[in-house]
């Protein structure tokens, strides 16, 4: 069964300005993340899910790799990160970014990519 109302959670995985669960099924997650000015979400992958990644309000960097691209969305822009794709969000501006991410449907599942964060330090 889904949960209903919002449940305050910190990612068990990585520390960031705010990150609340939305809701949450067997194969379904919304997640209201918010990054302070240059903080990011560490590098990362889902194997069996898409991101869907809409921003509400400031500006956020969707990075990914193979191949190497990086989207802007600003306020009511959306992007489908594909499942399999290592990505990281990063909020490269001087405000905070905040910002939905619905996942599913499918398993949901946070493989982290340590090899790649050293990159997003030199971007």
């Amino acid at each position: 069964m889904a949960s209903t109302g919002t449940k305050a959670t910190a990612h068990p995985r990585y520390d960031i300005k705010a990150s609340r669960i939305v809701m949450e099924s067997a194969d379904m997650r919304v997640i209201d993340q918010t990054l302070a000015a240059g903080e990011c979400v560490p590098w990362h992958l889902h194997p069996e899910t898409d991101d869907y990644v809409i921003c509400l309000r400031g500006e956020l960097e969707v990075r990914e790799v193979n191949p190497d691209r990086t989207t802007t969305l600003r306020a009511l822009e959306r992007y489908l990160v594909p499942r399999k794709t290592p990505h990281t969000t990063v909020n490269a501006s001087s405000e905070d970014c905040q910002f939905l991410i619905v996942q599913g449907p499918g398993k949901v599942e946070f493989v982290p990519l340590p090899k790649l964060d050293v990159r997003s330090a030199r971007e």
